[in-house]
C-alpha cells in the first residue's frame, strides 16, 4: 500500500481565517496555518487584558466587537480556528456552533508532519500538531485537539471536544467521552473507556475504565477528585473562561 493511499491529506477549507483565542495556542497555530497556505486575518478574545501576539492583525473583544467588522466581510469565504485548550472543550464546541451559524467554515488544522490514516473519520475543526498520528478506523469528533507526538491507535473513538496531550498514547479501541482531556505522556491501555468531562493526569497509566466527571492520576490511574459539569453559561477568552448570564 502506498503512502499516498494510506495517509490522508487535509488542507484548510478556506484560504483566509479568523482565530478565536489570542494566547499561546494561537501563536502555535498561526505557523501551521501559514504553512498550509491559509492567511490569518483577525483574532477574537474577550479577555480585557489580552495583548495580541500579532500586532498587525485586528483583535476583537468578543462577538459584539467582531460583528461590525463582519458586515464588511464575506463570511462564506472565511474559515475559523478555535485556539482554546482543555479543560474547555465544551467551549470550543459552543464557539464552533456560534461561528458556523454565522456562515463561517471550520478550518481543519493538520500539521504537514501529522499522519491521519485514510480510513479514519475526522470531524470538523480538528487540530493535529506536529508528529501526531491517528491510525486505522479511528473516529475523531469535531473540535478535538491532538497535540505534538500524540498517538491515537486503531479503532479508537474520541467524542467532540477531546484533547490528547503531547506524547500521550491511546492503544487500540479506546473510547474517550466528550470534552475529556488526556494530559501529557499519559498511556491508556486497549479497550478502556473514559467518561465525559474527565481529566487523565500527566504520566498516568489507565488500565481500567474511568467514570465521567473526575480527575484520575497515578499508575495505575485512579479517580482522585470529582469535576463539576461544565456550565452552559460561560464565555471563553483565550485560555480562560468567565461566568456570564445569558
Amino acid at each position: 500500500m502506498s503512502a499516498t493511499y494510506r495517509w490522508r491529506t487535509i488542507l484548510p477549507e478556506r484560504k483566509r481565517a479568523i482565530m478565536w483565542g489570542a494566547a499561546d495556542q494561537a501563536r502555535i497555530n498561526v505557523h501551521i496555518l501559514r504553512e498550509l497556505g491559509c492567511d490569518l486575518v483577525a483574532l477574537v478574545d474577550d479577555a480585557p487584558d489580552r495583548v495580541s501576539p500579532f500586532p498587525a492583525l485586528p483583535l476583537f473583544r468578543g462577538w459584539t466587537e467582531l460583528q461590525p467588522w463582519l458586515r464588511h466581510q464575506d463570511a462564506a469565504s472565511l474559515g475559523f480556528v478555535v485556539a482554546i485548550g482543555n479543560p474547555y472543550g465544551h467551549m470550543r464546541c459552543r464557539i464552533h456552533d456560534l461561528l458556523t451559524g454565522a456562515g463561517f467554515t471550520p478550518v481543519s488544522l493538520v500539521d504537514p508532519t501529522a499522519r491521519l490514516c485514510a480510513s479514519a473519520q475526522i470531524g470538523a475543526g480538528v487540530q493535529a500538531m506536529p508528529g501526531a498520528i491517528v491510525h486505522n478506523e479511528a473516529v475523531i469528533g469535531r473540535q478535538c485537539l491532538l497535540n505534538t507526538r500524540s498517538l491515537v491507535e486503531h479503532d479508537c473513538v474520541l467524542e467532540e471536544g477531546v484533547e490528547i496531550g503531547p506524547g500521550a498514547t491511546l492503544a487500540g479501541r479506546v473510547h474517550v467521552g466528550a470534552n475529556s482531556w488526556v494530559a501529557s505522556g499519559a498511556v491508556v491501555l486497549p479497550r478502556v473507556r473514559i467518561g465525559r468531562n474527565t481529566i487523565i493526569g500527566a504520566g498516568a497509566v489507565v488500565v481500567s475504565d474511568i467514570p465521567e466527571g473526575v480527575v484520575a492520576v497515578g499508575v495505575p490511574a485512579k479517580p482522585m477528585a470529582n469535576r463539576a459539569t461544565p456550565s452552559a453559561d460561560v464565555r471563553a477568552h483565550g485560555d480562560h473562561v468567565r461566568i456570564v448570564k445569558q
